[in-house]
């Protein structure tokens, strides 16, 4: 059987040194003032928390040492009084009791307050309360004669000190600075007024020694205990945090669990009810196209009808030789298919704006141009409504704007002619349409303002829907069809940066303002255009002018050629490129212009048509493209060149004959 080794005995001369070892170490521990956590955003979380835990006792702390302060002053009266030695500073020992009763009811009223459970706010309240009551006793001991002043007042800074540092829970910090200062202002006043007997003064600032650092002990410890009580709270609430994470997550395996059982059953509902979606989803986009097909279908058929019943008309009063008649009815089957294609530019156009196909082309220009073109081109027709049309705008500086000039003068000139269309005649007022320009700093804003029938708040959204009119059951043509706003709403969705804003109120008028992005003060190079002119005006710069027709549809190449004889234009005609090409070789006067389409039946487009010509005419030709192609907008050719799309009304197509050939005329100068 082994024997176990003995133990080798202990000294103990090292078990007291190591004693004392750990007894030092205990008492530089709660000697030390504890240090705050690294982490400044913790720290200031701490002090909160901690002047929030201990709000409630630092309150009643504070009132006892109200009630204190007031007994001691009953004290001092009935012990004061009937001593001969103090009775001559009764009066004086009363004021500070008085004062220190003023500064406690203060203090009182802050510490009732919801402020003060914030750490700034209390600390701020208690340092004051108890620097004040510090100073009201030192004050009554330099005054008192001795020994009183060391047997009655002295004695209070000790129970301050106790206050402070065990009641009020303050920082050890600060807490120890406040014994500190005490001590040292009780060796100047000894040193300067002589406060205290010698031997008073020895035992006084002893025991207060023994005060401050038993008290300063107090206080660290219970400021620590404090900082490891919120980490471990934190800590605690991290683990609990931890916990329902964990407990979620199982219960989260558990449902997936039971859902699992039932995937096959689940999948198979999502895909029907996907499948039934997507079906509500085609439903309503195809209900939704039918609606818009019907309405645009409706209103196409009203001037077509018309035009069918004015032809008939006029036929049966040609035959009965009422010329009158015929010349009337003629004429209205001209307004007719005015009507008709108007329509059927703005189905197309709203048609092309929703479905992306239309790529805006942004350069700066003054946006004053567009406004004072659009103005131009409906104030014979605001007058005609007995519409006064005015213009708001700068004078002297440019407004430039980066923006598509075509695009957005269409949207103005839409929100103008609805401003027209729905002037309140019955108004004692004269109908108004006032256009002007705003500038911000980086925006520019045109308004559109009227007085005339107002628009309810009820229909704000419902107006930019197609078809929709305001006041208007009978489908009144003369007011609108229904589709301005909604190219307006597709032109401004469109337009980078762009907005648009209604404020209206029935029977009082409405505002529209389209709000652009601003640009610097040097506006793009505009291409030279004829400025407006008469259609007499018109026909005589048309008098004379040689063009070539390049059109592979047989009924609108006749149609042309018919206008172009009424206007004079000499004028010769080809139905495909090879025709076209025949005809240049055999031309003997330069073309003033070349009108064509733009996809021809050969697969030739109206590029090979201008660069065609530039080759074999030894120079460009500018060119008008008459044509339905969206894209053709955007495809440069060899030439100058401007785009009209189909239908274009005769008078379009005149004005873009002259616009083509006075900028050609005024290039070549």
């Amino acid at each position: 059987m082994a024997v176990p080794p003995r133990a080798a005995p202990v000294r103990a001369d090292g078990i007291l040194t190591a004693a004392a070892r750990e007894a030092g170490a205990s008492l530089v521990r709660n000697l030390s003032i504890p240090a705050p956590f690294s982490d400044a955003a913790l720290e200031a979380q701490f002090l909160e928390d901690h002047s929030q835990r201990f709000c409630a006792f630092r309150r009643a702390s504070a009132l006892l040492a109200l009630v204190i302060w007031t007994c001691f002053l009953w004290w001092d009266f009935s012990f004061v009084r009937g001593n001969k030695a103090l009775n001559v500073r009764l009066a004086d020992i009363l004021a500070l009791r008085f004062a220190g009763v003023a500064l406690l009811i203060c203090v009182g009223f802050l510490v009732l307050r919801p402020s003060f459970r914030s750490h700034a706010m209390a600390h701020r309240v208690i340092l004051t309360g108890i620097y004040g009551l510090l100073c009201l006793i030192l004050t009554m001991v330099a005054i008192t004669p001795a020994p009183y002043n060391y047997t009655q007042y002295f004695i209070g800074l000790y129970l301050a000190l106790f206050f402070q540092f065990s009641f009020f829970y303050l920082r050890s910090r600060v807490a120890l600075m406040v014994g500190v200062i005490t001590m040292a202002a009780v060796v100047f006043m000894q040193i300067t007024v002589g406060l205290l007997n010698a031997e008073d003064f020895f035992a006084g600032l002893f025991y207060m020694f023994n005060v401050v650092i038993v008290g300063h002990g107090v206080c660290a410890h219970a400021e620590r205990v404090s900082r490891e009580r919120y980490l471990a709270e934190r800590a605690l609430a991290s683990l609990n945090d931890e916990l329902r994470a964990a407990n979620g997550s199982l219960e989260r395996k558990n449902r997936e669990l039971e859902i699992s059982k039932k995937d096959q059953e689940t999948k198979t509902h999502a895909l029907l009810a996907l499948r039934e979606q997507q079906m509500i989803a085609a439903q309503t986009a195809s209900r939704e196209k039918s609606n818009f097909l019907a309405a645009a279908t409706h209103d196409l058929r009203q001037p077509m009808h018309a035009l069918n019943l004015f032809l008939q008309a006029a036929a049966e009063a040609i035959r009965n030789e009422e010329f009158a008649q015929a010349e009337r009815l003629i004429n209205e089957c001209g307004r007719s298919s005015v009507i008709l294609a108007r329509l059927l530019n703005a189905v197309l156009d709203l048609s092309r704006l929703e479905s992306g196909r239309v790529v805006p082309r942004y350069h700066v220009f003054d946006v004053r141009a567009i406004i004072e073109e659009a103005a131009e081109q409906l104030r014979p027709f605001a007058r005609s409504r007995g519409v006064e049309l005015r213009l708001r705008l700068p004078k002297n500086d440019l407004v430039c704007v980066r923006s598509d000039a075509h695009w957005l003068g269409r949207a103005v000139a839409n929100l103008v002619s609805n401003g027209i269309k729905y002037a309140d005649t019955a108004k004692r007022a004269k109908p108004t349409v006032i256009v002007g320009v705003v500038r911000s700093p980086t925006r520019a804003r045109i308004d559109v303002l009227d007085n005339g029938i107002g628009i309810p708040a009820d229909y704000f959204d419902a107006i930019f829907q197609p078809f929709f009119q305001v006041d208007n059951p009978e489908q009144d043509r003369d007011k609108g069809l229904g589709l301005g706003l909604s190219i307006v709403n597709a032109v401004i969705s469109m337009l980078d940066e762009h907005r648009i804003e209604l404020k209206s109120a029935e029977g009082r008028g409405s505002r529209f303002s389209v709000d652009i992005p601003l640009c610097g003060p040097s506006p793009d190079q505009p291409s030279a255009r004829v400025p407006a002119c008469s259609e007499s005006d018109e026909a005589a710069q048309l008098d004379g002018r040689y063009v070539l027709l390049v059109e592979d549809d047989g009924l609108v190449r006749a149609s042309t050629e018919a206008l172009l004889s009424q206007w004079g234009v000499l004028y010769d005609s080809a139905a495909t490129f090879e025709e076209y090409e025949a005809m240049l070789a055999t031309i003997e006067r330069f073309p003033d212009l070349i009108i064509t389409d733009y996809r021809l039946g050969d697969a030739k487009t109206a590029r090979e048509v201008a660069m065609l010509g530039a080759r074999k005419l030894g120079r460009a030709c500018p060119c008008l493209v008459v044509t339905g192609e969206p894209a053709a907008t955007i495809v440069p050719l060899a030439c100058d060149h401007d785009v009209l799309s189909k239908p274009v009304s005769p008078a379009e197509l005149r004005r873009g004959m002259v616009s083509m050939i006075a900028a050609d005329a005024f290039s070549g100068q």
